[in-house]
């Protein structure tokens, strides 16, 4: 899935200091692993707002975080990224001649209203995401589901499929009771209803610079165990990730999502958490531009760039990129033959150019970001080396989207990430959106896909994502520049955290230790 890391919702300045200083207690003790808090509130800072609360319109990092706190899913990511593992499913069966997925539930899962969750909630739901306006092409693969009891759902394929358990674990698969608990759509998103850890109470100025407010929820399928171990998550967005930074130092936020390396090098180690690098940075060439449909320019582009000096604008938390795909997935290979950096290569692909006509580009990128700015203004001096003039366009990031869908745009950096344990979950979405937005050939793509995400031979689905990315450099429309890790501060009474590659964490598993 693609997550624009700052995606999709326009970013705007707030007073975030300002901003958590009410509805919470700040922190006691200081720093160290003395450290308390005076309330059980889990106080989080983000940039990005969320998309909404269907999940159908989920594609941003801030709704990645968010709807499986209020829904929950059939299925969750494991801690350490290598799998899923169950959530409201308690487990599951897949039977490929049959072209059927069974689901077995929870008997203890309930809905935050308190009413149980069933089979026939779990069937609604999969139509709901199988129709989706936005998501619904990711769900091509369900033919139908029906519930044979109240704890057994049995999805019908159109195809042999073992990509829809990693689908399982996304923000777009949010469960919801059957009917909407008898409301309209558009009445049910105002206050959800879910069967998540959390339980839905408000969404304060929605947008950029909104605070949404959770409770526990009782019915939990993990309140057996004292899940979740606090009592209120608040999350606050704001774009000033300087001011962000000040909150948390102070102990206004417990948590920040989305920590950059300008802000992780002011913590102390312990207090920054960086999953290993699984976020790919790329650059989207639109080869539907007179310019830009010579593959040889596309191609120079790509040689041209020093992936080591965009690197070192993020030490620590970025590794250059070898390929299109983002690194540290399950089944994520390495192209055959890894980016490199060769001017001279760059310069002879310039001169193979049908139209000989120097060169003039737009590059789109995020201007919120400090390190983004940086790598873009990196990005137009290396390209100047071969005869490429860049301007430069930041903007918000609901702009560099809107960009990339109408394909008004030459250039623009954006970010593909797994949000899941397969590296067909990021491919799904060069299917879906990048292919068309940047012009390519989905031919070979399309083949691949559907080879990888019907077998499950682990050399198979490599062989499939090798070709992807063979193609991918063939083509030039996508080009790799870093892999990134997306990090974490943790205040030092915050215990129970684990960040997974893939943008996520489990609230539920969060204690905040109390005191005064």
């Amino acid at each position: 899935m693609n997550t624009w890391t700052k995606p999709a919702a326009a970013l705007a300045a707030a007073a975030l200091v300002a901003g958590c200083g009410s509805g919470t207690g700040g922190a006691a003790g200081g720093s160290g692993t003395g450290a308390v808090k005076a309330d059980n509130d889990l106080v989080i800072g983000r940039t990005v707002a969320v998309d909404g609360m269907s999940g159908d319109s989920c594609y941003g990092a801030g709704s990645i975080s968010t709807m499986p706190m209020i829904y929950g899913n059939l299925l969750t990511n494991k801690p350490d990224g290598s799998g899923v593992q169950p959530g409201i499913a308690a487990s599951y069966d897949y039977d490929a001649s049959a072209r059927t997925y069974t689901f077995h539930l929870r008997e203890d899962a309930g809905f935050s209203d308190g009413s149980p969750v069933t089979g026939k909630d779990v069937a609604f739901s999969f139509e709901q995401w199988r129709d989706g306006k936005t998501s619904g092409a990711y769900y091509d693969m369900v033919k139908s589901a029906e519930a044979p009891d109240e704890h057994t759902v049995v999805v019908h394929l159109t195809r042999p499929d073992t990509f829809l358990p990693a689908l399982l674990t996304w923000c777009t698969s949010t469960v919801y009771p059957h009917d909407y608990a008898g409301k309209k759509p558009e009445e049910f998103f105002t206050k959800p209803i879910g069967a998540g850890p959390f339980a839905f109470v408000s969404w304060q100025n929605p947008g950029p610079s909104e605070t949404i407010t959770l409770k526990k929820n009782p019915h939990y399928y993990g309140a057996a165990k004292g899940e979740p171990h606090v009592d209120t998550v608040i999350t606050k967005t704001s774009a000033d990730a300087a001011q962000q930074m000040l909150a948390f130092q102070g102990g206004q936020l417990d948590l920040i999502e989305g920590l950059t390396a300008d802000e992780g090098n002011q913590l102390p180690a312990e207090q920054a958490r960086i999953p290993k690098p699984s976020q790919a940075r790329d650059l989207m060439l639109n080869s539907k531009r007179p310019a830009l449909a010579d593959v040889n320019l596309r191609k120079a582009i790509s040689a041209a760039i020093d992936r080591q000096a965009l690197a070192s604008v993020q030490q620590g938390y970025v590794v250059p990129a070898t390929g299109m795909l983002p690194t540290n997935v399950p089944n994520s290979v390495p192209p055959t033959t890894p980016y490199t950096f060769d001017l001279a290569a760059a310069k002879a692909l310039m001169a193979k150019r049908a139209d000989q006509k120097p060169v003039t580009l737009t590059l789109g990128f995020e201007g919120a970001s400090s390190t983004l700015t940086t790598m873009a203004q990196l990005l137009r001096d290396q390209l100047a080396q071969i005869g490429v003039d860049v301007t430069l366009k930041p903007s918000d990031s609901a702009t560099v989207y809107s960009q990339g869908q109408s394909g008004d745009y030459d250039m623009l950096i954006s970010d593909l990430s797994a949000i899941s344990p397969t590296v067909f979950d990021p491919i799904s979405f060069v299917l879906a959106a990048w292919s068309p937005w940047t012009g390519a050939d989905s031919a070979l793509l399309k083949e691949k896909f559907t080879e990888g995400t019907t077998t499950t031979e682990d050399s198979v689905k490599d062989a499939a994502v090798r070709a992807i990315q063979d193609d991918a450099q063939a083509q030039s429309t996508v080009i790799g520049l870093v892999n990134m890790s997306t990090a974490f501060a943790v205040a030092d009474y915050v215990e129970g955290f684990t960040a997974t590659p893939f943008l996520s964490y489990d609230a539920a598993a969060v204690r905040i230790r109390t005191g005064s």
